[in-house]
Protein backbone atom coordinates (compact mmCIF):
# COMPACT_ATOMS: atom_id res chain seq x y z
CA UNK A 1 0.00 0.00 0.00
CA UNK A 2 1.22 3.58 -0.61
CA UNK A 3 0.14 6.76 0.54
CA UNK A 4 -0.98 8.46 -2.92
CA UNK A 5 -1.65 12.22 -2.77
CA UNK A 6 -0.21 12.72 0.95
CA UNK A 7 -0.28 15.87 1.87
CA UNK A 8 -2.63 16.97 -1.24
CA UNK A 9 -5.43 19.11 0.49
CA UNK A 10 -7.80 18.65 -2.44
CA UNK A 11 -6.78 14.97 -2.42
CA UNK A 12 -7.37 14.83 1.44
CA UNK A 13 -10.83 15.85 1.53
CA UNK A 14 -11.54 13.07 -1.44
CA UNK A 15 -10.51 10.56 0.35
CA UNK A 16 -12.65 11.79 3.63
CA UNK A 17 -15.61 11.51 1.54
CA UNK A 18 -14.36 8.17 0.34
CA UNK A 19 -14.12 7.14 3.56
CA UNK A 20 -17.64 8.22 5.03
CA UNK A 21 -19.13 7.15 1.70
CA UNK A 22 -17.47 3.73 2.25
CA UNK A 23 -18.35 3.27 5.85
CA UNK A 24 -22.28 4.55 5.48
CA UNK A 25 -22.58 2.42 2.40
CA UNK A 26 -21.48 -0.59 4.82
CA UNK A 27 -24.62 0.68 7.22
CA UNK A 28 -26.84 -1.19 4.84
CA UNK A 29 -25.13 -3.49 2.50
CA UNK A 30 -22.68 -6.12 2.35
CA UNK A 31 -19.13 -5.02 2.10
CA UNK A 32 -18.46 -7.44 -0.87
CA UNK A 33 -21.03 -6.14 -2.99
CA UNK A 34 -19.55 -2.74 -2.72
CA UNK A 35 -18.33 -1.37 -6.15
CA UNK A 36 -15.60 1.06 -6.67
CA UNK A 37 -18.56 2.82 -9.09
CA UNK A 38 -21.13 2.79 -5.73
CA UNK A 39 -18.51 4.75 -3.67
CA UNK A 40 -17.32 7.16 -6.03
CA UNK A 41 -21.02 8.18 -7.42
CA UNK A 42 -22.39 8.64 -3.63
CA UNK A 43 -19.39 10.89 -2.77
CA UNK A 44 -20.09 12.90 -6.05
CA UNK A 45 -16.53 12.04 -7.40
CA UNK A 46 -14.68 10.27 -10.55
CA UNK A 47 -13.33 6.72 -10.94
CA UNK A 48 -9.75 8.45 -11.61
CA UNK A 49 -10.20 10.20 -8.70
CA UNK A 50 -10.32 7.09 -6.04
CA UNK A 51 -7.73 5.29 -8.21
CA UNK A 52 -5.15 8.58 -7.57
CA UNK A 53 -5.58 7.94 -3.92
CA UNK A 54 -6.62 4.43 -3.20
CA UNK A 55 -5.91 1.06 -5.11
CA UNK A 56 -8.60 -0.86 -3.87
CA UNK A 57 -11.75 -0.21 -0.57
CA UNK A 58 -9.68 -2.58 1.23
CA UNK A 59 -7.15 0.16 1.28
CA UNK A 60 -9.37 2.55 2.66
CA UNK A 61 -10.33 0.10 4.94
CA UNK A 62 -6.40 -0.09 6.11
CA UNK A 63 -6.29 3.65 6.33
CA UNK A 64 -8.77 4.22 8.53
CA UNK A 65 -6.65 1.51 10.57
CA UNK A 66 -4.18 3.09 10.43
CA UNK A 67 -5.45 6.65 11.38
CA UNK A 68 -6.67 4.39 14.70
CA UNK A 69 -3.42 3.15 15.69
CA UNK A 70 -1.67 6.66 15.04
CA UNK A 71 -4.04 8.06 17.96
CA UNK A 72 -3.18 4.72 19.69
CA UNK A 73 0.66 5.47 19.41
CA UNK A 74 0.36 9.06 20.49
CA UNK A 75 -1.55 8.27 23.82
CA UNK A 76 0.73 4.86 24.63
CA UNK A 77 4.25 6.99 23.97
CA UNK A 78 3.18 9.40 26.74
CA UNK A 79 2.75 6.56 28.98
CA UNK A 80 5.45 5.76 31.62
CA UNK A 81 3.23 2.12 32.60
CA UNK A 82 3.69 0.12 30.04
CA UNK A 83 2.41 -3.11 31.56
CA UNK A 84 0.05 -5.07 29.91
CA UNK A 85 -2.85 -4.11 31.35
CA UNK A 86 -2.19 -0.79 31.12
CA UNK A 87 -1.40 -1.49 27.42
CA UNK A 88 -4.87 -2.42 27.06
CA UNK A 89 -6.23 0.25 29.09
CA UNK A 90 -4.72 2.48 26.55
CA UNK A 91 -5.83 0.09 23.57
CA UNK A 92 -9.59 0.56 24.80
CA UNK A 93 -9.58 3.73 25.34
CA UNK A 94 -8.90 4.36 22.03
CA UNK A 95 -11.10 1.92 20.40
CA UNK A 96 -14.40 3.47 22.59
CA UNK A 97 -13.54 6.40 20.36
CA UNK A 98 -14.33 4.34 17.14
CA UNK A 99 -16.68 2.12 18.39
CA UNK A 100 -19.76 2.91 15.61
CA UNK A 101 -17.00 2.45 13.34
CA UNK A 102 -15.38 -0.63 14.67
CA UNK A 103 -19.04 -1.95 15.23
CA UNK A 104 -19.82 -1.88 11.30
CA UNK A 105 -15.85 -3.68 10.49
CA UNK A 106 -16.55 -6.14 12.91
CA UNK A 107 -20.20 -6.66 11.37
CA UNK A 108 -18.18 -7.45 7.92
CA UNK A 109 -15.66 -9.51 9.48
CA UNK A 110 -12.77 -7.33 8.41
CA UNK A 111 -11.33 -7.01 11.91
CA UNK A 112 -8.27 -9.26 10.31
CA UNK A 113 -7.25 -6.21 7.80
CA UNK A 114 -6.46 -4.22 11.21
CA UNK A 115 -4.56 -7.08 12.49
CA UNK A 116 -2.23 -6.96 9.36
CA UNK A 117 -1.55 -3.12 9.96
CA UNK A 118 -1.06 -3.58 14.04
CA UNK A 119 1.65 -6.54 12.93
CA UNK A 120 3.15 -4.04 10.58
CA UNK A 121 2.89 -1.28 12.60
CA UNK A 122 3.68 -2.56 16.26
CA UNK A 123 7.46 -3.51 16.33
CA UNK A 124 8.49 0.06 15.39
CA UNK A 125 6.60 1.23 18.15
CA UNK A 126 7.75 -1.32 20.55
CA UNK A 127 11.27 -1.12 19.91
CA UNK A 128 11.21 1.98 20.57
CA UNK A 129 9.41 2.35 23.67
CA UNK A 130 10.28 -1.36 25.60
CA UNK A 131 12.28 -2.96 23.17
CA UNK A 132 15.57 -1.61 23.74
CA UNK A 133 15.80 -2.51 27.13
CA UNK A 134 14.61 -6.43 26.60
CA UNK A 135 17.08 -9.21 26.87
CA UNK A 136 15.74 -11.07 24.24
CA UNK A 137 16.87 -11.59 20.30
CA UNK A 138 13.95 -9.64 17.61
CA UNK A 139 13.18 -13.00 16.65
CA UNK A 140 11.73 -13.90 19.93
CA UNK A 141 10.35 -10.36 20.55
CA UNK A 142 8.56 -10.81 16.83
CA UNK A 143 6.34 -13.82 17.89
CA UNK A 144 5.89 -12.48 21.56
CA UNK A 145 4.53 -9.44 19.97
CA UNK A 146 2.45 -11.55 16.94
CA UNK A 147 1.10 -13.67 20.03
CA UNK A 148 0.16 -10.81 22.39
CA UNK A 149 -1.61 -8.29 18.58
CA UNK A 150 -3.12 -11.95 18.39
CA UNK A 151 -4.61 -12.15 21.66
CA UNK A 152 -5.54 -8.61 21.67
CA UNK A 153 -7.71 -8.48 18.46
CA UNK A 154 -9.61 -11.86 19.79
CA UNK A 155 -10.46 -9.49 22.73
CA UNK A 156 -11.24 -7.23 20.70
CA UNK A 157 -13.59 -9.09 19.08
CA UNK A 158 -15.20 -10.38 21.90
CA UNK A 159 -15.40 -7.09 23.56
CA UNK A 160 -17.53 -5.68 20.41
CA UNK A 161 -19.77 -8.51 20.47
CA UNK A 162 -20.53 -7.88 23.91
CA UNK A 163 -23.55 -6.30 24.66
CA UNK A 164 -22.45 -5.07 28.12
CA UNK A 165 -19.20 -3.92 26.63
CA UNK A 166 -16.94 -3.14 29.42
CA UNK A 167 -14.77 -0.19 30.04
CA UNK A 168 -11.40 0.38 29.19
CA UNK A 169 -10.13 0.28 32.55
CA UNK A 170 -12.90 -2.68 33.44
CA UNK A 171 -10.77 -4.59 30.20
CA UNK A 172 -7.45 -2.93 32.03
CA UNK A 173 -8.37 -5.37 35.29
CA UNK A 174 -9.77 -8.75 32.84
CA UNK A 175 -6.70 -8.42 31.40
CA UNK A 176 -4.65 -8.57 34.32
CA UNK A 177 -6.70 -11.24 35.86
CA UNK A 178 -6.17 -13.28 32.71
CA UNK A 179 -2.38 -12.68 33.05
CA UNK A 180 -2.39 -13.86 36.41
CA UNK A 181 -4.49 -16.98 35.15
CA UNK A 182 -1.92 -17.78 33.00
CA UNK A 183 0.65 -17.46 34.87
CA UNK A 184 -1.43 -19.52 37.73
CA UNK A 185 -1.50 -22.24 35.09
CA UNK A 186 1.76 -22.09 34.04
CA UNK A 187 3.20 -22.48 38.02
CA UNK A 188 0.72 -25.48 38.84
CA UNK A 189 0.57 -27.60 35.86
Amino acid sequence: MTEKNKGNQKSEKSKMWMENTLIKLMETEVYNEITIQEITDNAGLSRRTFYRNYSSKEEIIEQLFVKIWNEYEVLITSQDDLSMPNVTRVFFTIMTRHIDFLLIVNHHHLLPIFLTKVDELLPPIFYETKGKTMPFNKESISYALSFGTGGLMRILIKWLNDDQRKSPDEMALIVNDMMLILNYQKTYS
